[in-house]
Protein backbone atom coordinates (compact mmCIF):
# COMPACT_ATOMS: atom_id res chain seq x y z
CA UNK A 1 0.00 0.00 0.00
CA UNK A 2 2.79 2.30 0.84
CA UNK A 3 4.43 1.45 -2.48
CA UNK A 4 1.41 2.56 -4.41
CA UNK A 5 1.13 5.70 -2.39
CA UNK A 6 4.73 6.62 -3.16
CA UNK A 7 4.20 5.87 -6.85
CA UNK A 8 1.19 8.16 -6.91
CA UNK A 9 3.30 10.89 -5.36
CA UNK A 10 5.96 10.39 -7.99
CA UNK A 11 3.39 10.72 -10.81
CA UNK A 12 2.04 13.88 -9.30
CA UNK A 13 5.44 15.39 -9.03
CA UNK A 14 6.28 14.35 -12.57
CA UNK A 15 3.05 15.92 -13.88
CA UNK A 16 3.80 19.09 -12.03
CA UNK A 17 7.26 19.27 -13.52
CA UNK A 18 5.90 18.65 -17.01
CA UNK A 19 3.21 21.29 -16.57
CA UNK A 20 5.77 23.79 -15.40
CA UNK A 21 7.99 23.00 -18.34
CA UNK A 22 5.09 23.34 -20.77
CA UNK A 23 4.09 26.70 -19.35
CA UNK A 24 7.67 27.83 -19.44
CA UNK A 25 7.91 26.93 -23.14
CA UNK A 26 4.69 28.74 -23.92
CA UNK A 27 6.02 31.99 -22.42
CA UNK A 28 9.28 31.76 -24.32
CA UNK A 29 7.47 31.36 -27.70
CA UNK A 30 5.44 34.68 -27.48
CA UNK A 31 6.22 36.71 -30.69
CA UNK A 32 7.34 40.29 -30.21
CA UNK A 33 6.09 43.13 -32.50
CA UNK A 34 8.30 45.74 -34.11
CA UNK A 35 6.44 48.55 -35.91
CA UNK A 36 8.49 49.93 -38.77
CA UNK A 37 7.88 51.58 -42.14
CA UNK A 38 9.45 53.97 -44.62
CA UNK A 39 8.00 56.59 -46.95
CA UNK A 40 8.95 57.84 -50.40
CA UNK A 41 7.72 61.06 -52.01
CA UNK A 42 6.92 60.16 -55.60
CA UNK A 43 9.21 61.93 -58.09
CA UNK A 44 10.73 63.77 -55.10
CA UNK A 45 8.01 66.34 -55.68
CA UNK A 46 7.37 67.96 -52.29
CA UNK A 47 5.09 70.62 -53.78
CA UNK A 48 1.40 69.98 -53.29
CA UNK A 49 -0.19 67.81 -54.33
CA UNK A 50 2.39 65.53 -52.67
CA UNK A 51 1.99 61.79 -53.25
CA UNK A 52 3.60 59.43 -50.74
CA UNK A 53 4.31 55.72 -51.05
CA UNK A 54 4.52 53.68 -47.82
CA UNK A 55 6.58 50.54 -47.36
CA UNK A 56 5.70 48.45 -44.29
CA UNK A 57 8.78 46.97 -42.63
CA UNK A 58 7.14 45.80 -39.41
CA UNK A 59 7.91 42.38 -37.91
CA UNK A 60 5.85 40.10 -35.63
CA UNK A 61 2.65 41.97 -36.38
CA UNK A 62 -0.63 40.63 -37.65
CA UNK A 63 -2.82 43.70 -37.55
CA UNK A 64 -2.09 47.27 -38.55
CA UNK A 65 -3.75 50.54 -37.81
CA UNK A 66 -2.58 53.44 -39.96
CA UNK A 67 -3.50 57.09 -39.44
CA UNK A 68 -2.68 59.71 -42.04
CA UNK A 69 -2.99 63.20 -40.67
CA UNK A 70 -4.14 65.71 -43.31
CA UNK A 71 -4.06 63.20 -46.16
CA UNK A 72 -6.73 62.39 -48.70
CA UNK A 73 -7.25 59.06 -46.86
CA UNK A 74 -7.02 59.44 -43.10
CA UNK A 75 -6.73 55.78 -42.03
CA UNK A 76 -6.14 52.22 -43.18
CA UNK A 77 -5.85 48.69 -41.80
CA UNK A 78 -4.02 47.33 -44.79
CA UNK A 79 -0.57 45.93 -44.29
CA UNK A 80 0.62 47.95 -47.28
CA UNK A 81 -1.72 50.88 -47.83
CA UNK A 82 -2.09 52.54 -51.18
CA UNK A 83 -0.18 55.80 -51.82
CA UNK A 84 -1.66 58.78 -49.99
CA UNK A 85 -1.92 62.37 -51.20
CA UNK A 86 -1.54 65.71 -49.41
CA UNK A 87 -3.37 68.54 -51.10
CA UNK A 88 -2.43 71.35 -48.71
CA UNK A 89 1.00 72.48 -47.56
CA UNK A 90 2.02 71.66 -44.00
CA UNK A 91 3.79 69.15 -41.75
CA UNK A 92 1.82 65.94 -41.17
CA UNK A 93 2.28 62.75 -39.14
CA UNK A 94 1.94 59.25 -40.49
CA UNK A 95 1.35 56.82 -37.59
CA UNK A 96 1.44 53.01 -37.50
CA UNK A 97 0.18 50.85 -34.62
CA UNK A 98 1.16 47.21 -35.17
CA UNK A 99 -0.05 44.30 -32.97
CA UNK A 100 -0.44 40.50 -32.86
CA UNK A 101 -2.66 37.89 -31.14
CA UNK A 102 -0.23 37.60 -28.28
CA UNK A 103 -1.26 41.10 -27.38
CA UNK A 104 2.05 42.61 -28.33
CA UNK A 105 1.84 46.17 -29.68
CA UNK A 106 4.34 48.65 -31.12
CA UNK A 107 3.98 52.09 -32.70
CA UNK A 108 5.96 54.35 -35.03
CA UNK A 109 5.36 57.72 -36.62
CA UNK A 110 7.08 59.72 -39.38
CA UNK A 111 6.56 63.35 -40.27
CA UNK A 112 6.19 64.39 -43.90
CA UNK A 113 6.41 67.98 -45.11
CA UNK A 114 4.27 69.15 -48.01
CA UNK A 115 5.45 72.41 -49.52
CA UNK A 116 3.30 74.97 -51.23
CA UNK A 117 2.84 74.41 -54.96
CA UNK A 118 5.83 75.82 -56.87
CA UNK A 119 5.56 77.95 -59.97
CA UNK A 120 8.24 80.24 -61.32
CA UNK A 121 7.25 83.51 -62.97
CA UNK A 122 8.18 87.17 -62.95
CA UNK A 123 7.53 90.49 -64.60
CA UNK A 124 9.13 93.91 -64.46
CA UNK A 125 8.30 97.57 -64.27
CA UNK A 126 10.36 99.73 -66.62
CA UNK A 127 11.29 103.10 -65.22
CA UNK A 128 10.74 105.41 -68.15
CA UNK A 129 11.31 104.43 -71.77
CA UNK A 130 13.17 101.45 -73.22
CA UNK A 131 15.98 103.74 -74.39
CA UNK A 132 19.37 103.15 -72.76
CA UNK A 133 20.06 103.46 -69.88
CA UNK A 134 17.07 101.41 -68.70
CA UNK A 135 16.23 100.56 -65.08
CA UNK A 136 13.93 97.59 -64.46
CA UNK A 137 12.27 96.81 -61.15
CA UNK A 138 11.92 93.03 -61.09
CA UNK A 139 8.73 91.63 -59.57
CA UNK A 140 8.69 88.00 -58.46
CA UNK A 141 5.38 86.26 -59.15
CA UNK A 142 6.54 82.75 -58.25
CA UNK A 143 4.80 80.42 -55.81
CA UNK A 144 6.28 78.21 -53.12
CA UNK A 145 9.82 79.57 -53.31
CA UNK A 146 12.14 80.29 -50.41
CA UNK A 147 15.30 80.98 -52.41
CA UNK A 148 15.86 83.16 -55.47
CA UNK A 149 18.62 83.63 -58.02
CA UNK A 150 18.32 86.35 -60.66
CA UNK A 151 20.75 86.36 -63.58
CA UNK A 152 20.90 89.47 -65.76
CA UNK A 153 22.77 89.12 -69.06
CA UNK A 154 24.62 92.38 -69.59
CA UNK A 155 22.92 93.98 -66.59
CA UNK A 156 24.18 95.64 -63.44
CA UNK A 157 24.19 93.84 -61.08
CA UNK A 158 24.81 90.61 -62.98
CA UNK A 159 23.07 88.49 -60.30
CA UNK A 160 20.89 88.95 -57.23
CA UNK A 161 19.36 86.76 -54.52
CA UNK A 162 16.70 89.25 -53.50
CA UNK A 163 13.09 88.31 -54.14
CA UNK A 164 12.48 91.64 -55.88
CA UNK A 165 15.38 93.70 -57.16
CA UNK A 166 16.43 96.45 -59.57
CA UNK A 167 18.75 96.08 -62.55
CA UNK A 168 20.20 98.60 -65.02
CA UNK A 169 20.93 97.89 -68.70
CA UNK A 170 23.06 100.28 -70.74
CA UNK A 171 24.03 98.14 -73.73
CA UNK A 172 21.45 98.16 -76.55
CA UNK A 173 20.04 94.90 -77.83
CA UNK A 174 18.35 91.81 -76.40
CA UNK A 175 19.18 90.75 -72.84
CA UNK A 176 18.11 87.49 -71.18
CA UNK A 177 16.74 87.69 -67.64
CA UNK A 178 16.68 84.35 -65.82
CA UNK A 179 15.00 83.57 -62.50
CA UNK A 180 15.73 80.34 -60.61
CA UNK A 181 13.65 79.51 -57.51
CA UNK A 182 13.98 76.77 -54.92
CA UNK A 183 12.26 75.58 -51.76
CA UNK A 184 15.29 73.66 -50.58
CA UNK A 185 14.21 70.47 -52.30
CA UNK A 186 13.06 71.48 -55.77
CA UNK A 187 14.39 73.99 -58.27
CA UNK A 188 12.64 75.66 -61.19
CA UNK A 189 13.84 78.24 -63.71
CA UNK A 190 12.37 80.50 -66.37
CA UNK A 191 13.74 83.27 -68.55
CA UNK A 192 12.50 86.22 -70.54
CA UNK A 193 14.10 88.71 -72.92
CA UNK A 194 14.11 92.49 -72.66
CA UNK A 195 15.09 94.66 -75.64
CA UNK A 196 16.99 97.87 -74.98
CA UNK A 197 17.10 100.61 -77.58
CA UNK A 198 20.35 102.52 -78.15
CA UNK A 199 20.96 105.75 -76.29
CA UNK A 200 19.84 108.93 -78.00
CA UNK A 201 22.04 110.28 -80.77
CA UNK A 202 21.86 113.74 -82.29
CA UNK A 203 22.77 114.77 -85.83
CA UNK A 204 21.34 116.69 -88.77
CA UNK A 205 22.19 117.93 -92.23
CA UNK A 206 20.29 119.83 -94.90
CA UNK A 207 19.56 120.01 -98.59
CA UNK A 208 18.59 122.87 -100.86
CA UNK A 209 16.52 123.06 -104.00
CA UNK A 210 18.46 123.19 -107.27
CA UNK A 211 17.71 126.88 -107.51
CA UNK A 212 19.70 127.37 -104.30
CA UNK A 213 22.67 125.16 -105.18
CA UNK A 214 24.85 128.26 -105.35
CA UNK A 215 23.92 129.19 -101.73
CA UNK A 216 23.21 132.74 -102.80
CA UNK A 217 20.68 134.66 -100.76
CA UNK A 218 17.89 133.95 -100.19
CA UNK A 219 18.39 130.23 -99.52
CA UNK A 220 15.72 127.77 -98.43
CA UNK A 221 17.21 125.00 -96.28
CA UNK A 222 15.40 121.68 -95.90
CA UNK A 223 16.71 120.51 -92.53
CA UNK A 224 17.09 116.75 -92.25
CA UNK A 225 16.97 115.54 -88.66
CA UNK A 226 19.03 112.34 -88.32
CA UNK A 227 18.75 112.06 -84.54
CA UNK A 228 17.58 108.80 -83.01
CA UNK A 229 15.50 107.96 -79.95
CA UNK A 230 14.64 111.53 -79.08
CA UNK A 231 11.12 112.53 -78.07
CA UNK A 232 11.13 116.25 -78.86
CA UNK A 233 13.26 118.73 -80.78
CA UNK A 234 13.98 122.42 -80.47
CA UNK A 235 15.59 124.30 -83.37
CA UNK A 236 17.08 127.79 -83.09
CA UNK A 237 18.51 129.74 -86.07
CA UNK A 238 19.12 133.41 -85.34
CA UNK A 239 18.21 135.58 -88.32
CA UNK A 240 16.32 132.83 -90.15
CA UNK A 241 12.64 132.61 -90.90
CA UNK A 242 11.37 131.00 -88.74
CA UNK A 243 13.98 131.59 -86.06
CA UNK A 244 12.73 128.69 -83.92
CA UNK A 245 10.86 125.46 -84.58
CA UNK A 246 9.78 122.28 -82.80
CA UNK A 247 9.19 120.35 -86.03
CA UNK A 248 11.23 117.23 -86.59
CA UNK A 249 12.73 118.45 -89.88
CA UNK A 250 11.61 122.01 -90.64
CA UNK A 251 12.26 124.19 -93.68
CA UNK A 252 13.96 127.50 -92.91
CA UNK A 253 14.64 130.51 -95.08
CA UNK A 254 17.97 132.33 -94.85
CA UNK A 255 17.10 135.75 -96.32
CA UNK A 256 20.45 137.51 -96.49
CA UNK A 257 24.13 136.84 -96.98
CA UNK A 258 26.05 135.85 -93.90
CA UNK A 259 26.95 132.91 -91.65
CA UNK A 260 24.09 131.30 -89.74
CA UNK A 261 24.39 129.02 -86.71
CA UNK A 262 21.83 126.23 -86.63
CA UNK A 263 21.26 124.81 -83.14
CA UNK A 264 19.37 121.58 -82.51
CA UNK A 265 18.37 120.39 -79.06
CA UNK A 266 17.18 116.75 -78.82
CA UNK A 267 15.36 115.60 -75.71
CA UNK A 268 14.11 112.30 -74.28
CA UNK A 269 13.28 111.11 -70.77
CA UNK A 270 16.92 110.16 -70.10
CA UNK A 271 18.99 113.07 -71.41
CA UNK A 272 19.25 116.23 -73.48
CA UNK A 273 21.82 116.73 -76.24
CA UNK A 274 22.71 119.87 -78.21
CA UNK A 275 24.40 120.11 -81.61
CA UNK A 276 25.16 123.17 -83.70
CA UNK A 277 26.40 123.62 -87.25
CA UNK A 278 27.04 126.65 -89.47
CA UNK A 279 26.04 127.48 -93.02
CA UNK A 280 27.28 130.42 -95.08
CA UNK A 281 25.00 132.25 -97.50
CA UNK A 282 26.65 134.23 -100.30
CA UNK A 283 25.47 137.52 -101.73
CA UNK A 284 22.86 137.10 -104.41
CA UNK A 285 24.24 137.14 -107.95
CA UNK A 286 20.82 136.26 -109.38
CA UNK A 287 22.32 133.53 -111.54
CA UNK A 288 21.85 129.78 -111.74
CA UNK A 289 24.62 127.74 -113.37
CA UNK A 290 24.42 124.10 -114.51
CA UNK A 291 27.32 122.19 -116.00
CA UNK A 292 27.57 119.09 -118.20
CA UNK A 293 23.86 118.63 -118.72
CA UNK A 294 22.86 115.86 -121.16
CA UNK A 295 19.87 116.46 -123.47
CA UNK A 296 18.82 113.47 -125.57
CA UNK A 297 17.73 113.43 -129.19
CA UNK A 298 14.14 112.53 -130.04
CA UNK A 299 14.67 108.76 -129.66
CA UNK A 300 16.34 109.34 -126.28
CA UNK A 301 13.60 111.49 -124.80
CA UNK A 302 12.49 108.61 -122.55
CA UNK A 303 15.98 107.42 -121.61
CA UNK A 304 18.33 110.40 -121.46
CA UNK A 305 15.58 113.02 -121.27
CA UNK A 306 14.91 116.09 -123.39
CA UNK A 307 13.07 118.52 -121.07
CA UNK A 308 14.94 120.95 -118.79
CA UNK A 309 13.73 122.78 -115.68
CA UNK A 310 15.99 125.30 -113.94
CA UNK A 311 13.59 125.43 -110.99
CA UNK A 312 13.87 121.66 -110.52
CA UNK A 313 17.53 121.70 -111.53
CA UNK A 314 17.18 118.61 -113.66
CA UNK A 315 16.41 117.07 -117.03
CA UNK A 316 13.08 115.27 -117.24
CA UNK A 317 12.30 112.20 -119.32
CA UNK A 318 9.11 112.01 -121.37
CA UNK A 319 7.35 109.76 -118.83
CA UNK A 320 8.34 112.07 -115.97
CA UNK A 321 6.55 115.09 -117.40
CA UNK A 322 3.18 115.69 -115.73
CA UNK A 323 0.70 118.37 -114.73
CA UNK A 324 2.60 119.14 -111.52
CA UNK A 325 5.94 119.92 -113.18
CA UNK A 326 4.80 120.93 -116.67
CA UNK A 327 4.72 124.65 -115.83
CA UNK A 328 8.29 124.45 -114.46
CA UNK A 329 9.88 123.30 -117.74
CA UNK A 330 12.00 126.01 -119.41
CA UNK A 331 12.56 124.34 -122.80
CA UNK A 332 12.87 121.05 -124.67
CA UNK A 333 15.58 119.86 -127.06
CA UNK A 334 14.67 118.13 -130.30
CA UNK A 335 17.37 116.28 -132.21
CA UNK A 336 16.20 114.45 -135.30
CA UNK A 337 18.73 111.61 -135.10
CA UNK A 338 22.29 110.67 -134.15
CA UNK A 339 23.71 112.49 -137.20
CA UNK A 340 22.68 115.82 -135.59
CA UNK A 341 21.85 117.39 -138.96
CA UNK A 342 18.62 118.85 -137.59
CA UNK A 343 18.46 120.20 -134.03
CA UNK A 344 16.23 122.70 -132.33
CA UNK A 345 15.40 124.07 -128.87
CA UNK A 346 11.62 124.28 -128.49
CA UNK A 347 9.23 126.21 -126.26
CA UNK A 348 7.34 123.90 -123.81
CA UNK A 349 3.96 124.84 -125.33
CA UNK A 350 5.13 123.84 -128.83
CA UNK A 351 6.79 120.45 -128.24
CA UNK A 352 3.82 118.57 -129.72
CA UNK A 353 4.77 120.11 -133.09
CA UNK A 354 8.06 118.19 -132.94
CA UNK A 355 6.72 114.72 -132.22
CA UNK A 356 6.68 114.96 -128.40
CA UNK A 357 3.60 114.55 -126.26
CA UNK A 358 2.01 117.84 -125.25
CA UNK A 359 3.21 119.13 -121.87
CA UNK A 360 0.38 119.73 -119.36
CA UNK A 361 0.25 123.33 -118.07
CA UNK A 362 3.06 124.28 -120.43
CA UNK A 363 4.20 127.91 -120.67
CA UNK A 364 5.84 129.76 -123.57
CA UNK A 365 9.59 130.35 -123.79
CA UNK A 366 11.21 132.56 -126.40
CA UNK A 367 14.12 130.82 -128.13
CA UNK A 368 16.96 131.95 -130.41
CA UNK A 369 18.55 128.83 -131.84
CA UNK A 370 20.59 130.49 -134.60
CA UNK A 371 22.06 133.82 -133.45
CA UNK A 372 24.04 133.98 -136.68
CA UNK A 373 20.76 134.62 -138.54
CA UNK A 374 19.51 137.43 -136.34
CA UNK A 375 22.66 139.00 -134.91
CA UNK A 376 24.93 137.41 -132.33
CA UNK A 377 24.52 138.89 -128.87
CA UNK A 378 26.36 136.28 -126.76
CA UNK A 379 29.47 134.38 -127.83
CA UNK A 380 30.95 131.27 -126.23
CA UNK A 381 33.54 133.36 -124.36
CA UNK A 382 30.80 135.79 -123.33
CA UNK A 383 28.83 132.85 -121.95
CA UNK A 384 31.82 131.76 -119.88
CA UNK A 385 32.17 135.30 -118.49
CA UNK A 386 28.59 135.42 -117.18
CA UNK A 387 28.74 135.50 -113.36
CA UNK A 388 25.65 137.51 -112.46
CA UNK A 389 22.07 137.73 -113.57
CA UNK A 390 22.52 141.39 -114.43
CA UNK A 391 24.93 140.35 -117.17
CA UNK A 392 21.86 139.41 -119.23
CA UNK A 393 20.49 142.98 -119.08
CA UNK A 394 22.15 143.94 -122.36
CA UNK A 395 20.67 140.91 -124.17
CA UNK A 396 17.32 141.10 -125.89
CA UNK A 397 15.53 137.86 -126.74
CA UNK A 398 13.21 138.54 -129.63
CA UNK A 399 11.39 135.56 -131.06
CA UNK A 400 11.49 135.32 -134.86
CA UNK A 401 11.21 132.51 -137.34
CA UNK A 402 14.79 133.09 -138.39
CA UNK A 403 16.03 132.99 -134.84
CA UNK A 404 14.08 129.80 -134.16
CA UNK A 405 15.64 128.09 -137.17
CA UNK A 406 17.11 124.64 -136.48
CA UNK A 407 20.86 124.10 -136.57
CA UNK A 408 23.32 121.29 -137.33
CA UNK A 409 26.47 120.15 -135.57
CA UNK A 410 28.69 122.15 -137.85
CA UNK A 411 29.36 124.88 -135.28
CA UNK A 412 30.76 123.90 -131.87
CA UNK A 413 30.42 125.48 -129.40
CA UNK A 414 27.05 127.01 -130.09
CA UNK A 415 25.16 129.40 -127.77
CA UNK A 416 21.34 129.43 -127.69
CA UNK A 417 19.44 132.26 -126.00
CA UNK A 418 16.06 131.93 -124.28
CA UNK A 419 13.65 133.86 -122.09
CA UNK A 420 11.07 132.06 -119.94
CA UNK A 421 7.43 133.03 -119.55
CA UNK A 422 8.18 134.74 -116.23
CA UNK A 423 10.81 136.97 -117.90
CA UNK A 424 14.02 135.23 -116.82
CA UNK A 425 16.76 135.29 -119.46
CA UNK A 426 19.18 132.43 -120.01
CA UNK A 427 21.67 130.82 -122.34
CA UNK A 428 22.69 127.29 -123.35
CA UNK A 429 26.21 126.50 -124.49
CA UNK A 430 26.46 123.32 -126.56
CA UNK A 431 29.90 121.87 -125.90
CA UNK A 432 29.66 118.65 -127.88
CA UNK A 433 27.38 116.41 -129.94
CA UNK A 434 27.69 112.84 -128.64
CA UNK A 435 26.67 110.14 -131.13
CA UNK A 436 25.45 107.05 -129.31
CA UNK A 437 22.81 105.53 -131.56
CA UNK A 438 19.29 105.89 -130.24
CA UNK A 439 20.71 107.30 -126.98
CA UNK A 440 22.66 110.15 -128.62
CA UNK A 441 22.71 113.48 -126.78
CA UNK A 442 24.24 116.93 -126.64
CA UNK A 443 26.40 118.03 -123.71
CA UNK A 444 25.64 121.56 -122.53
CA UNK A 445 26.19 124.19 -119.85
CA UNK A 446 23.24 126.38 -118.84
CA UNK A 447 23.04 129.78 -117.14
CA UNK A 448 19.76 131.48 -116.30
CA UNK A 449 18.55 134.32 -114.10
CA UNK A 450 16.82 133.50 -110.83
CA UNK A 451 14.67 136.61 -111.18
CA UNK A 452 13.91 138.73 -114.29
Amino acid sequence: MKFYKNLKTIYFLLFAVLAFAFNACAVEESIPVKADFSIKVINDDYSVPVKVEITNKSTGAETYQWSFEGASVTSSTEKSPLPITYASPGVYKIKLKASNKDGNVDEKEIEVKADAAMNVDFEWQMQGSDISPVTLHMIDKSLGATQYLWEFEGGSPATSNAQNTDVVFTTPGDHIIKLTISNGLETYSTQKTVTIKPAMTIDFNWTVDPIDNDYQAPVLLHLNNMSTNAFTYEWAILGANPATSTAVSPDINLPAAGTYTIILKAINDKETKILQKQVTVLPDANLLSFSNIQLGISSASSTVGSFFSSELGTVLKQNEVNAANGSKIDFAFFGLNSSFIYNQFVSPDEVQNNGFLAIPNATHTKVINSQELVGTQLSSSGFDALDAGNDFNAITVTETNAGKSPFSNSVVPRVILFQTADGRKGAVKIKSFVANGLSSYILVDIKVQKQP
